[in-house]
């Protein structure tokens, strides 16, 4: 009997041990929270019942995460930053707000026993515990718990901190980094601008002034357009789909849809067309013989013709009841 007793005092000890080093009270979070770099507090299952706790008063922000990079979690790593830049900028707040309110981390491979009672599979989630008890009642009074909705939000750290901002002691003052890729774009390109300004403005001005480039862009805008290339860009069309048997289709069915294969595909055939009109008009004619610019014409005429019955190929693909054919 004693020597039961006595085998269980390490386990019993040990249990004291761990559980007087988990924080209970708000002084204790804050001290975690002030201790780390970015301001987040990195949670374990106890530490996650503790700062959740129904006794709590003070507010907390935790998002739950799988970062480990056998769980291929791009969710998770896209918003990661954000949720750090947010809970950089509540370290800018003054302590006696700062402290009412903390940002946390739970990570699957130290949380797996909180993933499982919450029932939750897939992450990231990031969750808001309010104050259940003291002063902040006075100013939020809702107690309820609520989660970021990642599918209607954006993963910005902008988006996050405007959405937490209503329910923290004081408004979250997250301002966005100055944009210094943008700045270093804007100087190459006033560089660039000058340099051609002072070395190469006779020549940029032979390319610009020629009607050929004028004509080229002309006809590449025309071609992008009638393609359908603003059609499947502002419907976010997907490049092929897959069919039955594993078969890729690139050319969708009906008036109303259109892959980016399609568009490329019309494009190109345009393209052909457009370019076999140009040498029968402009390139045939300055040929130095009959016979040459009959073969010519011969040629081009033929292109244009089967470039326009893949084209009529292609439409029949789309409606099968159209009844018309060319050569195939």
């Amino acid at each position: 009997m004693l020597g039961s007793f006595f085998k269980t005092i390490p386990f019993l000890l040990a249990t004291y041990l761990v559980s007087a080093q988990i924080p209970t009270t708000r002084t204790q979070f804050a001290q975690l929270a002030a201790s780390a770099p970015n301001g987040i507090i990195k949670l374990n299952n106890q530490l996650f019942d503790a700062i959740t706790s129904a006794e709590r008063d003070w507010s907390v922000s935790v998002t739950l995460t799988a970062m480990a990079p056998n769980f291929k979690c791009k969710p998770c790593h896209e918003f990661a930053p954000s949720f750090d830049a947010v809970a950089r900028s509540w370290k800018k707040v003054s302590k006696k707000n700062r402290d009412y309110h903390f940002f946390a981390v739970l990570d699957f491979a130290d949380g797996q026993e909180v993933f499982r009672r919450m029932g939750l599979n897939t992450a990231p989630f990031s969750f808001f515990y309010p104050a259940k008890q003291g002063p902040l009642l006075e100013t939020h009074p809702k107690t309820d718990t609520w989660s970021f909705d990642f599918n209607t939000r954006q993963f910005d750290p902008a988006s996050f901190s405007k959405e937490l901002s209503p329910h923290t002691p004081v408004p979250i003052p997250y301002s966005p980094p100055p944009p210094y890729e943008l700045y270093f774009t804007m100087a190459v390109v006033a560089v660039t601008t000058f340099i051609c300004y002072q070395f190469f403005w006779n020549q940029i001005m032979s390319v610009f002034g020629s009607r050929w480039t004028w004509g080229v862009m002309s006809l590449a805008l025309i071609v992008t357009m009638i393609s359908g290339h603003m059609f499947t860009k502002i419907r976010a069309s997907p490049y092929a789909q897959m069919g039955r048997g594993n078969v890729v289709h690139y050319i969708a069915p009906g008036y109303q849809n259109q892959y980016g294969a399609e568009t490329q595909i019309v494009g190109g055939l345009y393209t052909v067309l457009a370019l076999s009109q140009i040498a029968l008009t402009l390139f045939v004619p300055r040929l130095p013989s009959a016979s040459r610019q009959r073969a010519a014409v011969y040629i081009w005429v033929l292109v244009s013709c089967m470039i326009y019955s893949v084209l009529l190929a292609v439409f029949k693909l789309k409606n099968g009841g159209y009844p018309f054919r060319l050569f195939i």
